[in-house]
Protein backbone atom coordinates (compact mmCIF):
# COMPACT_ATOMS: atom_id res chain seq x y z
CA UNK A 1 0.00 0.00 0.00
CA UNK A 2 1.27 3.42 -0.49
CA UNK A 3 2.08 5.94 1.89
CA UNK A 4 -0.51 9.16 2.27
CA UNK A 5 -2.53 7.96 -0.84
CA UNK A 6 -4.32 10.17 -3.26
CA UNK A 7 -6.77 6.99 -3.12
CA UNK A 8 -7.44 4.29 -1.50
CA UNK A 9 -9.99 1.36 -1.30
CA UNK A 10 -9.83 -0.19 2.04
CA UNK A 11 -11.89 -3.82 2.20
CA UNK A 12 -14.40 -2.74 -0.20
CA UNK A 13 -17.28 -5.35 -1.34
CA UNK A 14 -18.80 -4.58 -4.38
CA UNK A 15 -22.30 -6.32 -5.48
CA UNK A 16 -24.16 -6.25 -9.10
CA UNK A 17 -27.92 -7.04 -7.42
CA UNK A 18 -26.97 -10.13 -6.15
CA UNK A 19 -23.91 -11.13 -7.51
CA UNK A 20 -20.73 -10.44 -5.02
CA UNK A 21 -18.13 -9.41 -7.55
CA UNK A 22 -15.53 -7.82 -5.28
CA UNK A 23 -14.42 -9.70 -1.98
CA UNK A 24 -12.61 -7.26 0.21
CA UNK A 25 -10.23 -5.09 -1.95
CA UNK A 26 -7.13 -2.98 -0.54
CA UNK A 27 -5.90 -0.87 -2.84
CA UNK A 28 -3.77 2.36 -2.94
CA UNK A 29 -2.42 4.77 -5.39
CA UNK A 30 0.16 7.38 -4.31
CA UNK A 31 1.59 10.56 -5.57
CA UNK A 32 2.45 10.79 -8.87
CA UNK A 33 2.40 6.71 -8.90
CA UNK A 34 1.71 4.64 -11.71
CA UNK A 35 -0.44 1.40 -10.58
CA UNK A 36 -1.26 -0.97 -12.75
CA UNK A 37 -4.59 -3.53 -11.85
CA UNK A 38 -3.77 -6.52 -13.89
CA UNK A 39 -6.23 -9.62 -14.52
CA UNK A 40 -7.87 -11.48 -16.51
CA UNK A 41 -11.67 -10.49 -18.40
CA UNK A 42 -14.68 -10.77 -16.05
CA UNK A 43 -11.77 -10.54 -12.76
CA UNK A 44 -13.12 -7.53 -11.37
CA UNK A 45 -10.81 -4.46 -13.15
CA UNK A 46 -13.29 -2.46 -14.06
CA UNK A 47 -15.70 -2.85 -11.01
CA UNK A 48 -12.96 -2.03 -8.73
CA UNK A 49 -12.89 1.41 -11.00
CA UNK A 50 -15.86 2.24 -10.70
CA UNK A 51 -16.26 1.34 -6.94
CA UNK A 52 -13.60 4.03 -6.70
CA UNK A 53 -15.04 6.61 -8.68
CA UNK A 54 -18.77 6.31 -7.31
CA UNK A 55 -20.46 4.58 -10.17
CA UNK A 56 -20.91 1.84 -7.97
CA UNK A 57 -21.80 2.05 -4.08
CA UNK A 58 -19.92 -0.59 -1.96
CA UNK A 59 -21.75 -2.32 0.43
CA UNK A 60 -18.64 -2.73 2.68
CA UNK A 61 -15.51 -1.29 3.07
CA UNK A 62 -14.57 1.80 2.50
CA UNK A 63 -12.76 4.61 -0.16
CA UNK A 64 -10.50 7.29 0.93
CA UNK A 65 -9.62 10.37 -1.40
CA UNK A 66 -6.58 12.30 0.10
CA UNK A 67 -7.80 10.66 3.37
CA UNK A 68 -11.20 11.60 3.49
CA UNK A 69 -13.60 9.34 3.55
CA UNK A 70 -15.79 9.86 0.04
CA UNK A 71 -17.78 6.39 0.14
CA UNK A 72 -20.84 6.22 -1.53
CA UNK A 73 -19.96 10.34 -2.64
CA UNK A 74 -21.60 10.40 -5.79
CA UNK A 75 -19.21 10.67 -8.35
CA UNK A 76 -19.04 14.43 -9.53
CA UNK A 77 -17.89 15.02 -5.99
CA UNK A 78 -15.38 12.04 -6.41
CA UNK A 79 -14.28 13.98 -9.96
CA UNK A 80 -14.17 17.75 -7.61
CA UNK A 81 -11.84 15.92 -4.65
CA UNK A 82 -9.28 15.36 -7.61
CA UNK A 83 -10.19 12.00 -9.52
CA UNK A 84 -10.78 11.50 -13.22
CA UNK A 85 -11.24 8.56 -14.97
CA UNK A 86 -11.35 7.79 -18.95
CA UNK A 87 -13.66 4.76 -19.33
CA UNK A 88 -13.52 2.10 -21.54
CA UNK A 89 -13.44 3.66 -25.12
CA UNK A 90 -12.99 7.23 -23.98
CA UNK A 91 -16.61 8.54 -23.43
CA UNK A 92 -15.90 11.61 -25.36
CA UNK A 93 -18.71 13.79 -26.79
CA UNK A 94 -18.94 12.83 -30.28
CA UNK A 95 -21.08 15.90 -32.03
CA UNK A 96 -18.68 18.54 -30.17
CA UNK A 97 -15.55 19.58 -31.54
CA UNK A 98 -12.43 18.80 -30.19
CA UNK A 99 -11.94 21.60 -28.54
CA UNK A 100 -15.40 21.99 -27.05
CA UNK A 101 -14.72 18.82 -25.44
CA UNK A 102 -11.35 19.55 -24.06
CA UNK A 103 -12.43 23.33 -22.51
CA UNK A 104 -15.91 21.75 -21.09
CA UNK A 105 -13.69 20.22 -19.04
CA UNK A 106 -11.34 22.75 -17.67
CA UNK A 107 -10.98 23.25 -13.85
CA UNK A 108 -9.17 25.27 -11.73
CA UNK A 109 -5.57 23.68 -10.56
CA UNK A 110 -5.59 23.20 -6.63
CA UNK A 111 -2.55 23.41 -4.47
CA UNK A 112 0.82 24.03 -5.59
CA UNK A 113 1.01 21.91 -8.40
CA UNK A 114 1.79 22.83 -11.94
CA UNK A 115 -2.05 23.40 -13.85
CA UNK A 116 -2.86 22.04 -17.18
CA UNK A 117 -4.17 23.98 -19.48
CA UNK A 118 -5.49 23.80 -23.02
CA UNK A 119 -1.97 24.77 -23.96
CA UNK A 120 0.15 22.55 -21.77
CA UNK A 121 -2.33 19.03 -23.06
CA UNK A 122 -1.98 20.07 -26.31
CA UNK A 123 2.08 20.05 -25.45
CA UNK A 124 1.39 16.88 -23.48
CA UNK A 125 -0.99 15.64 -27.09
CA UNK A 126 0.53 17.30 -30.22
CA UNK A 127 -1.42 15.29 -32.50
CA UNK A 128 -5.06 16.49 -31.12
CA UNK A 129 -3.65 20.46 -31.87
CA UNK A 130 -4.16 19.46 -35.95
CA UNK A 131 -7.66 18.31 -34.71
CA UNK A 132 -9.05 20.67 -32.96
CA UNK A 133 -11.97 21.93 -35.44
CA UNK A 134 -12.78 18.00 -36.02
CA UNK A 135 -16.09 16.56 -34.62
CA UNK A 136 -15.20 14.34 -32.00
CA UNK A 137 -17.24 11.44 -33.59
CA UNK A 138 -15.19 11.82 -36.76
CA UNK A 139 -11.73 11.22 -34.79
CA UNK A 140 -10.22 7.54 -35.01
CA UNK A 141 -9.59 5.36 -32.27
CA UNK A 142 -6.38 6.90 -30.83
CA UNK A 143 -7.09 10.47 -32.13
CA UNK A 144 -10.65 10.00 -29.76
CA UNK A 145 -8.19 8.16 -26.91
CA UNK A 146 -6.07 11.24 -26.82
CA UNK A 147 -8.76 13.61 -26.61
CA UNK A 148 -10.18 11.51 -23.18
CA UNK A 149 -6.86 11.83 -21.75
CA UNK A 150 -6.52 15.46 -22.46
CA UNK A 151 -10.19 16.15 -21.55
CA UNK A 152 -9.50 14.34 -17.88
CA UNK A 153 -6.36 16.29 -17.58
CA UNK A 154 -8.27 19.42 -18.28
CA UNK A 155 -10.00 18.79 -14.93
CA UNK A 156 -6.49 19.15 -13.13
CA UNK A 157 -6.47 15.85 -11.41
CA UNK A 158 -4.44 14.35 -8.86
CA UNK A 159 -5.16 10.67 -9.96
CA UNK A 160 -5.70 9.65 -13.84
CA UNK A 161 -7.84 6.46 -13.83
CA UNK A 162 -7.76 4.81 -17.15
CA UNK A 163 -10.18 1.47 -18.20
CA UNK A 164 -8.11 -0.47 -21.07
CA UNK A 165 -5.72 2.17 -22.18
CA UNK A 166 -4.99 0.95 -25.45
CA UNK A 167 -7.45 -1.33 -26.75
CA UNK A 168 -8.52 -1.47 -29.78
CA UNK A 169 -5.70 0.78 -31.18
CA UNK A 170 -3.10 0.69 -33.87
CA UNK A 171 0.73 -0.25 -32.15
CA UNK A 172 1.76 3.12 -32.82
CA UNK A 173 -0.88 4.74 -31.23
CA UNK A 174 -0.39 2.25 -28.05
CA UNK A 175 2.71 3.39 -28.21
CA UNK A 176 1.83 7.22 -27.99
CA UNK A 177 -0.28 6.12 -25.27
CA UNK A 178 1.79 4.20 -23.10
CA UNK A 179 4.91 7.53 -23.67
CA UNK A 180 2.02 10.00 -22.25
CA UNK A 181 1.47 8.10 -19.43
CA UNK A 182 4.83 7.84 -18.39
CA UNK A 183 5.58 11.32 -19.08
CA UNK A 184 2.63 12.22 -16.60
CA UNK A 185 4.80 10.74 -13.81
CA UNK A 186 6.97 13.79 -13.89
CA UNK A 187 4.14 16.10 -13.48
CA UNK A 188 2.78 14.66 -10.19
CA UNK A 189 0.17 13.43 -11.44
CA UNK A 190 -0.47 9.41 -10.35
CA UNK A 191 -2.54 6.90 -12.72
CA UNK A 192 -4.10 3.76 -11.72
CA UNK A 193 -4.52 1.89 -15.53
CA UNK A 194 -5.73 -1.45 -16.24
CA UNK A 195 -5.09 -2.96 -19.91
CA UNK A 196 -4.32 -6.30 -21.75
CA UNK A 197 -0.68 -5.38 -22.52
CA UNK A 198 1.10 -7.36 -19.61
CA UNK A 199 4.04 -6.35 -20.94
CA UNK A 200 4.20 -3.18 -21.83
CA UNK A 201 2.19 -2.29 -18.34
CA UNK A 202 5.34 -4.13 -16.24
CA UNK A 203 7.86 -1.20 -18.04
CA UNK A 204 5.80 1.53 -17.32
CA UNK A 205 4.17 1.28 -13.77
CA UNK A 206 6.11 1.67 -10.87
CA UNK A 207 3.74 -1.27 -9.11
CA UNK A 208 1.92 -3.92 -10.71
CA UNK A 209 -1.74 -5.31 -8.68
CA UNK A 210 -2.90 -8.14 -9.86
CA UNK A 211 -7.37 -9.41 -9.50
CA UNK A 212 -8.59 -12.98 -9.60
CA UNK A 213 -12.21 -13.40 -8.52
CA UNK A 214 -12.83 -10.41 -7.11
CA UNK A 215 -9.54 -11.00 -4.85
CA UNK A 216 -6.40 -8.82 -4.88
CA UNK A 217 -3.61 -11.77 -5.04
CA UNK A 218 -0.58 -9.71 -5.84
CA UNK A 219 0.72 -6.08 -5.21
CA UNK A 220 4.36 -5.44 -5.59
CA UNK A 221 7.01 -4.36 -8.45
CA UNK A 222 6.68 -5.36 -12.32
CA UNK A 223 10.38 -7.06 -11.28
CA UNK A 224 8.79 -9.15 -8.60
CA UNK A 225 6.14 -10.24 -10.67
CA UNK A 226 7.84 -11.36 -13.24
CA UNK A 227 9.58 -13.42 -10.48
CA UNK A 228 6.10 -15.02 -9.54
CA UNK A 229 6.06 -17.46 -12.41
CA UNK A 230 2.75 -19.13 -10.89
CA UNK A 231 1.14 -15.67 -10.32
CA UNK A 232 1.67 -15.16 -14.14
CA UNK A 233 0.79 -18.33 -15.54
CA UNK A 234 -2.34 -18.27 -13.46
CA UNK A 235 -3.94 -14.98 -13.81
CA UNK A 236 -2.30 -12.97 -16.33
CA UNK A 237 -2.08 -16.24 -19.21
CA UNK A 238 1.99 -15.33 -19.67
Amino acid sequence: MSKNPTIEARGIHAYYDTSHVLHGIDLSVGRGEIVSLMGRNGMGKTTTLRALVGLIRPREGAVLVHGKDMTGAPTHQIALAGIAMVPEGGGIFPKLTAYENLIMAARPCGGEKAAWTLETVLELLPRLSERLGNMGGNLSGGERQMLAIGRALMTNPDLLILDEATEGLAPLVRQDIWATISRLRSSGVAVLVVDKDIETLATVADRCVVIAKGRIVYSGTPGALAAEREIMIRHLSV
